[in-house]
C-alpha cells in the first residue's frame, strides 16, 4: 500500500526557519556595511595625511617650499614645489666652462631672471590623485579663510613650517573627518567632525 501523498509547499516551521536565517545574516552584515564606508574615509584621510607629511619632509630636505594642491570640485590633489621651469625638469643652470686661453667669448648680457613658481613634483607624487567616488572634500580652512570651491593649498616653507590649516573630508553616509595641520607639533591630526 502507498503512503498518502503530502501536498506541495512549505510548512510554517520551514518558513520561520528561513526568516530566522535571513534575520541572523542581516544582523551580521548590516553593521559592517557602515563600517566599510567609514573605513574607506579613514584610509583616504590617511593617504592625504601621508602626502602632507611628504610635502613637509621634502621642504626641509630640499630647502624649497612645497605645497599640497587640492581641487575641491574634481576631488583631486597633488604635490607641488617652488622651482623654475629648468629645475622642475631636472636641468641645472650651470655656466658654460670657459677655455683658459681666452678663445671662448664671454657673454656680457645680464643673466636671465628665472621665474620661480609652484610646479607639480616630477614623478608619481606630482600626478593628480582623485578621491574615491563616495568621498568628497567639504572644504579647506586656511589662514585666508574657508575655501569650499576651486583650488586650495597647504604650503610648507623651507623649514617645514606651515600655517594652521584643516581639510574636511566626508562620505555619502554623513561621516566626516578633518585633517588638522598642527604647525608647532609638525604633525597632522585626523579627527571626527560634524557637518
Amino acid at each position: 500500500m502507498r503512503a498518502p501523498r503530502r501536498p506541495a509547499g512549505f510548512t510554517l516551521i520551514e518558513m520561520m526557519a528561513v526568516v530566522a536565517i535571513f534575520a541572523l545574516l542581516a544582523a551580521f552584515v548590516a553593521p559592517n556595511l557602515g563600517m566599510l564606508s567609514s573605513r574607506r574615509l579613514q584610509q583616504q584621510a590617511e593617504q592625504i595625511s601621508a602626502q602632507l607629511e611628504l610635502a613637509r619632509q621634502r621642504a626641509v630636505v630640499t630647502g624649497v617650499p612645497h605645497r599640497l594642491a587640492i581641487d575641491l570640485e574634481s576631488g583631486s590633489f597633488w604635490l607641488e614645489w617652488f622651482v623654475t621651469q629648468a629645475e622642475a625638469i631636472g636641468e641645472s643652470e650651470i655656466a658654460p666652462v670657459l677655455e683658459l686661453r681666452g678663445a671662448t667669448p664671454i657673454p656680457m648680457a645680464a643673466p636671465r631672471e628665472a621665474t620661480r613658481e609652484f610646479r607639480p613634483l616630477p614623478g608619481m607624487f606630482g600626478r593628480a590623485k582623485t578621491l574615491e567616488a563616495s568621498i568628497l572634500f567639504h572644504g579647506v580652512q586656511t589662514p585666508e579663510g574657508n575655501v569650499d570651491r576651486g583650488e586650495a593649498f597647504v604650503v610648507f616653507e623651507r623649514d617645514g613650517t606651515a600655517s594652521p590649516s584643516e581639510i574636511v573630508l566626508g562620505d555619502e553616509d554623513g561621516h566626516a573627518l578633518a585633517l588638522e595641520v598642527l604647525p608647532l607639533a609638525e604633525a597632522v591630526r585626523i579627527h571626527d567632525v560634524e557637518l
